[in-house]
Parts: C-alpha cells; sequence; structure tokens
C-alpha cells in the first residue's frame, strides 16, 4: 500500500511508537521519523515534508494543535492516535481521521488509506 511514502510519526509512548512504526512499515511505508513532542516534530517539519504523518493527540509539550496547524498550511495529510476522546479536540481535527488507542492494524491501514486519498486529491489541485 505505501510503496515507500514516508509517514512522519510523533508520539511520546515509547512502546506505542514502536508498535505503530512496525504497523507502519509492514504496509510499505518507510517511516521518515519518530518524535515526541511539537517542538521537535515542527523542528523536521522546517527541512523536510512527509508523504503523510500520524500524531498522537496529547505530546509531552502540550495538544498537537501546532502540528496540525503546520500540515494543514502544508498540505500534509495526518491522522490521530490518541487515549483522548476525540470530543477534547477543537474544530482543527473536524476532518482529521481519529483513531482511539488501542486500535488494530486494520483500523491504522483505515486511517492511512483516508490519508492517501486526501494526499492523491490535494496533489491534483496543486
Amino acid at each position: 500500500m505505501g510503496r515507500g511514502h514516508s509517514v512522519m510519526l510523533v508520539e511520546d509512548e515509547p512502546m506505542i511508537a514502536l508498535m505503530v512504526a512496525d504497523m507502519v512499515e509492514a504496509q510499505g511505508y518507510c517511516v521518515a521519523g519518530v518524535f515526541r513532542a511539537n517542538g521537535e516534530a515542527l523542528a523536521f517539519l522546517r527541512t523536510h515534508r512527509p508523504y503523510l504523518a500520524i500524531v498522537d493527540f496529547a505530546l509531552r509539550d502540550g495538544a498537537a494543535e501546532p502540528l496540525a496547524k503546520k500540515f494543514k498550511e502544508t498540505g500534509t495529510p495526518f491522522c490521530v492516535i490518541s487515549g483522548y476522546d476525540r470530543s477534547v479536540a477543537g474544530p482543527l481535527f473536524d476532518d482529521v481521521g481519529w483513531l482511539d488507542k488501542p486500535f488494530s492494524q486494520d483500523q491504522l491501514c483505515s486511517a492511512l488509506r483516508a490519508c492517501v486519498k486526501e494526499r492523491s486529491r490535494l496533489d491534483v489541485h496543486v
């Protein structure tokens, strides 16, 4: 499915990050990097543009709103994985796939497919 496209992973729990990275790679994607905080991820985004991203909502340095804004500015599709209910997120996340932890490989695959579909739609309009 991933054909080697890069996926940025932002998750502050090491075991969850490892599990999700394995799931992503099993789908043929390349993990562009694993980041634990908004600041680290935003620094990476200054010089890189991943094909898609998977972001935990609650990170070491706060909610992932700065990342959501950046992804929307750059047209980078992303989905959220979280132990928090979607109701804690503001309207910035209304049109974003949201996976409740724990989630299955199939659920992650569906979210990645939705991101790829969004990416294809965005690429046509560029």
